[in-house]
C-alpha cells in the first residue's frame, strides 16, 4: 500500500493532562510529522533521483540496479539499500513486454506491512494484525509511453504542446508563460526516440508577433549526430523578446510549420502551438507575475508519476525477451543540487559528436553548455587520414635477343626515363606474347611466367615464354634499366616489355580539382512581394561541409539569415542571393529573386 497521499489539513495533536491515547492519535502524529517532511521536500527540492539507481545490462536478460535513494513526487524517500540483481520475468510489468520494442524501468514508493502479531483486546475480524510498516521500493516495467505533458509540468515547466508524435518519435516544446521585453529566454524540447528511429533532423518555423529576429520569425532547429546513441534528447533554444510589454501574446499565432528528416523519410506539415507569452515591462514585474501564478498546486503536480529509472530497447527471439541497451534516467528526474562548499556541482551530462574533415584541414572543437539541464556537448572536428593522388605513365620497351644458345641467358636495356620525373616510382612489369590458344591474340603476362609454361589446358593460354623480367629505376635521374633473364628458349629474336609506373603526390590542388565541389541554390529564380520573405536552400556536393555562407550582393536589397531566410526590402527591384561555400570560399552559386 502507498498510504494518505492528501497533506491537507495539517493537523496534530494537542495534548493535555487527562487525554484518553487511542491509535487514532499515535497515528495522527506519525501522519503529522511524515507529512511534514514530505511537504518540505517536495516543495524545497523537488522530486527525482538524489544518489545511485544506476540501470545497467548484466546480461542480455538481467538488470543490475545500484543502490541509491530519490524523492518520488509526494516527497517521500525511495530507497534501494543495495544492489539489486532482476531478470526481467522477475519485475513487475513484465507481462506486457510481448512484441514491444522498447520498455521503461520505473521506480515508485511501496509500504510493506511486516511482523504479525495478535492484536489482544481487537474485534474477532482484527485479532491478527502487523508490528511494523516497512517503507521500501517497488520496480516495474511500462511499455506505455509517459505523461509528457505531466512530467515536464511537473518540472516547473509551462506551455506545454505536443508537436509530432508516432511510434518512432515524439517532439515535446515548453515555453514560458512569461518574459521580459527585450530580453532572452530559453525554449524547451524534448525528443523521444525508438529504438530503430534513425538520426532526426528537425525544424520549426512561423511568424510570431513578439519573437525578435531578423526576419520576425522563430526558428528552432535540432539535428541529430549520427555518432550519438540516445534515445531521449532535452535541448534548449535560446530566443530574445521584442520590446514591447504588459501584452499576451501567441508564441505561434498562425500556427508553424513542422519539417522532420528520419533518415531518407521527410515529413512536413503546418502544427498548431497552443502557447501564448505575456511580455512584462522589466525583471522586477516579471518576477512579481511569477509569484502572483507560483503556488502550491503547480509545485505539486505529478503526484502519480513514477521515476523512470531507466529506457530498455528490447529484442524478441525464439520466444523469449532480450535487452539490447538502457538510458539512464531518459526524462533527467533528478533531484538538483546546490555547489558545494568545494565548488563541486550536481550531476553534469557530457555528450560528444565527430565530424569528419578532409585532410589538409586543422582540427577543431566546438562546445555547447545548456545550464537549464546541465548538458555540455562537444563536437569534435577531426581530420580524415591523408589522401594521395597519383601519376602514372606507360610505355613499351622492345629488347633484342641474344643469337645462339638463350637458356640461362640475361639482356638488358639502356638506361630510359620513366616519364614521372625524378622521384621514387613504383613500376610494374609485363612481357608481352602471342596466345596461340586464343586465336593468337597478343596478351601480356605479368609476375611469375613459368606458372603458364608448358601447360595442357586448353582454359590456360600457350605460348608464355619463360622468362623473368626487373627494373632498377634512378630516383635521382627519374629513370631505369629493364632487364630479362631467359630460362628457355623464346621463338623470334625480339621481346616487348610493357612498364607501368606510378608516382605518389600530395597535390591538394590537384584532388580538390577533382571532388568538384559545387553549390546549387533553390529557387534560382522566384518573385516575392516587397517586405515578405523568402526560404532559399543551398544543396554542397563534393564536400563533408554542407554549410554555406549566406549574402545579398546588392547593399539595399534586404538581408538573409544563416538560415537562408530572405527577407525582401520594401523598394522593388531585381537582387542576387549567393551562397558561399564554408569548405572553399572560392566556390558559390547564386540565385535571383525579383522584388514586386
Amino acid at each position: 500500500m502507498s498510504g494518505n497521499t492528501d497533506f491537507f489539513p495539517i493537523e496534530r495533536n494537542r495534548y493535555f493532562y487527562g487525554k484518553l491515547l487511542t491509535v487514532r492519535d499515535f497515528e495522527k502524529e506519525q501522519t503529522y510529522m511524515r507529512h511534514s517532511a514530505q511537504l518540505l521536500n517536495r516543495l524545497t527540492y523537488g522530486a527525482g533521483v538524489v544518489c545511485g539507481l544506476g540501470v545497467s545490462i548484466s546480461d542480455d536478460s538481467t538488470l543490475l540496479i545500484e543502490s541509491g535513494m530519490a524523492l518520488d513526487y509526494l516527497g517521500r524517500m525511495v530507497v534501494v539499500e543495495e544492489p539489486l540483481l532482476r531478470k526481467l520475468q522477475m519485475i513487475d510489468g513484465q507481462e506486457t513486454l510481448k512484441g514491444k520494442d522498447s520498455a521503461y524501468l520505473c521506480l515508485r514508493y511501496e509500504e510493506t506491512d511486516m511482523e504479525p502479531v495478535n492484536a489482544v483486546g481487537a474485534d474477532t475480524s482484527d485479532g491478527r494484525q502487523c508490528n511494523l510498516t516497512r517503507e521500501g521500493a517497488q520496480l516495474f516495467l511500462t511499455t506505455e509511453n509517459p505523461d509528457y505533458r505531466a512530467l515536464m509540468e511537473a518540472s516547473g515547466k509551462e506551455n506545454i504542446s505536443m508537436i509530432y508524435t508516432s511510434d518512432e518519435l515524439s517532439l515535446v516544446l515548453a515555453i514560458p508563460e512569461a518574459v521580459c521585453a527585450g530580453r532572452e529566454f530559453m525554449v524547451e524540447l524534448l525528443v523521444v526516440k525508438s529504438e530503430n528511429t534513425p538520426p532526426v533532423s528537425f525544424q520549426l518555423t512561423g511568424d510570431s508577433s513578439f519573437i525578435d529576429s531578423e526576419d520576425g520569425r522563430v526558428h528552432l532547429e535540432f539535428h541529430e549526430s549520427p555518432e550519438e546513441k540516445r534515445r531521449v534528447y532535452r535541448t534548449t533554444f535560446r530566443m530574445k523578446a521584442r520590446q514591447m510589454s504588459d501584452v499576451q501574446s501567441p508564441f505561434l499565432p498562425s500556427g508553424g510549420e513542422i519539417d522532420l528528416e528520419l533518415g531518407s523519410h521527410r515529413y512536413k506539415n503546418y502544427v498548431e502551438v497552443d502557447a501564448s507569452c505575456y511580455l512584462c515591462r522589466n525583471e522586477a514585474q516579471l518576477a512579481e507575475r511569477k509569484n502572483q501564478v507560483d503556488n502550491l498546486d503547480r509545485r505539486l503536480r505529478g503526484r502519480d508519476l513514477p521515476i523512470y529509472l531507466a529506457k530498455l530497447e528490447l529484442l524478441h527471439s525464439a520466444g523469449s525477451v532480450f535487452l539490447v541497451s538502457a538510458t539512464n534516467l531518459p526524462f533527467e528526474q533528478r533531484v538538483a543540487q546546490e555547489a558545494s562548499a568545494s565548488g563541486e556541482s550536481g550531476q553534469l551530462t557530457v555528450t560528444t559528436s565527430v565530424r569528419a574533415l578532409e585532410y589538409w584541414q586543422k582540427p577543431d572543437i566546438k562546445a555547447n553548455y545548456q545550464p537549464s539541464s546541465g548538458a555540455l556537448h562537444f563536437d569534435f572536428g577531426i581530420p580524415s587520414p591523408e589522401q594521395y593522388d597519383y601519376a602514372v605513365s606507360h610505355g613499351t620497351v622492345d629488347l633484342t635477343l641474344p643469337g645462339g644458345m638463350r637458356v640461362n641467358s640475361k639482356v638488358y636495356s639502356e638506361e630510359i626515363p620513366h616519364g614521372l620525373g625524378p622521384g621514387t616510382v613504383d613500376v610494374r612489369l609485363s612481357v608481352e606474347f602471342e596466345d596461340h590458344s586464343a586465336q593468337d591474340e597478343t596478351a601480356l603476362c605479368f609476375g611469375n611466367s613459368e606458372i603458364f609454361v608448358k601447360s595442357k589446358s586448353k582454359a590456360m593460354p600457350a605460348g608464355v615464354p619463360w622468362v623473368e623480367a626487373a627494373a632498377v629505376v634512378y630516383p635521382r635521374r627519374g629513370t631505369m634499366r629493364i632487364g630479362l633473364w631467359l630460362h628457355d628458349m623464346v621463338e623470334g629474336n625480339r621481346l616487348s616489355v610493357h612498364y607501368f609506373a606510378q608516382k605518389p603526390e600530395r597535390d591538394t590542388d590537384r584532388i580538390m580539382a577533382k571532388r568538384k565541389l559545387a553549390i546549387s541554390v533553390t529557387p534560382e529564380f522566384s518573385r516575392v512581394a516587397a517586405g515578405g520573405t523568402l526560404a532559399f536552400k543551398a544543396e554542397v556536393t563534393g564536400s563533408e561541409d554542407k554549410s554555406v555562407r549566406w549574402s545579398v550582393k546588392e547593399e539595399n536589397g534586404g538581408v538573409i539569415d544563416h538560415n537562408g531566410i530572405y527577407q525582401a526590402p520594401e523598394i522593388a527591384g531585381t537582387y542576387e542571393i549567393v551562397a558561399i561555400s564554408n569548405a572553399d570560399e572560392s566556390v558559390s552559386a547564386s540565385a535571383f529573386v525579383i522584388v514586386e
